[in-house]
Order: C-alpha cells, then structure tokens, then sequence
C-alpha cells in the first residue's frame, strides 16, 4: 500500500535519461483535487445500480429478470473499474520534472503512447501563471507555461499545486544558468583577447 501512495509524496528518485550530476529540484503532477473529482464521479456512478436495484428490487424480482440485472450491473462496474484504472494511471503517469539543468514533460496518451518533450534552462524567455476560477484560486492550483526564445513550442505545466510557487523556482534556475552561461561567454571572450 505504501508504494501506490507514495506518488502522492516528494521523491528524490533519479529518472531515465537524467544526466550526470543533474538534480531534481520539483517532480510535479495534477493537483490532487483533479483525482479527487475523477473518483468522485466514478463513485457516484457505482451507485446507479444498487438505486435501481433498490428501487425496483420488487420488479426485478417478481418478473424473474433479477439475474439478467446483475449481469448488466456487473458489466457496469467493470466499465466503471476499466475507466478509474485507466484515469489513475494517465494521473499517475502524467508529471512535470523540473532540473537544474531543464524541464522535462512526460505526457501519457493512452497505455501505450507517451510524448516525452524537455527544455534547457537557459533557453527560457518566458513564463505565464494562469488560475481561473474560485476552485482553483482557494484550492491555490493552476496553468503554467514555459516559452523558449525560440519557435519551439510552449511547455504547459496543466492543473499543477502552487504555480506560482513553481513559476519561481523555474526562473531562479533560469536567471543562474543564464548567468552561468553569460559569465562563461565573456571569461571566454577574455581569454581570446589576450
């Protein structure tokens, strides 16, 4: 049980492809409030067949079509189970890995089709926060955008905890590597002149 929760806690896991002294600074997923509705609604379903079956027991019973109702009702929670499994694991699966070298989106498409996209830091030029609505102003989640100075496409950070908070981090990373990277041109600049 401690293992499927732990997705819900900061980990300090190396992933694939992570380079040699590279560090994790954020692993981010949706804010938790977007499984919390998922369930939700896939529990209030789970419900439908015991109303009716309450409701219209003396029915069921009388014209003998009880066992076909629990067939169709099975069929129903397998539905129901196929698409809380397949909403899990797209949560689960979905994260935003912020380095202090880059960023890396990992998007699952499906179970068996993943769009792995990443960013350097130092080629950040912009970054937007966008919180719309009361659920997510008090519930403090959001949108956030990284855009690259160059024609690449935006990466979007969907429904993530505390954007502005990431937004910050982000550009602490960005500004020291583009200093880094500032101070490595001009020593080297320096060092051709003389």
């Amino acid at each position: 049980m401690k293992s499927i929760l732990s997705i819900f806690f900061e980990s300090t896991n190396s992933f694939e492809g992570q380079e040699k002294d590279e560090n994790v600074l954020l692993l981010l997923r949706r804010h938790w409030f977007v499984i919390y509705l998922t369930i939700s609604f896939f529990s209030l379903l789970a419900l439908v067949p015991i109303i009716i079956g309450l409701v219209f027991f003396n029915f069921l019973y009388v014209n003998e079509i009880f066992e076909i109702f629990l067939f169709f009702s099975s069929l129903w929670y397998l539905f129901i189970w196929s698409s809380l499994f397949y909403s899990l694991t797209m949560y689960t699966l979905d994260v935003w890995i912020v380095t202090d070298r880059r960023i890396i989106d990992s998007t699952q498409k499906g179970f068996f089709h993943r769009n792995i996209s990443e960013m350097h830091m130092d080629r950040i030029q912009d970054i937007t926060t966008n919180i719309n609505g009361v659920i997510e102003t008090f519930l403090d989640f959001g949108e956030l955008q990284v855009q690259t100075a160059g024609t690449e496409e935006r990466l979007r950070f969907l429904q993530i905890p505390e954007p502005e908070k990431v937004k910050s981090e982000i550009m602490k990373v960005a500004l020291k590597m583009s200093t880094y990277y500032t101070e490595k041109s001009n020593n080297k600049e320096t060092n051709q002149n003389t």
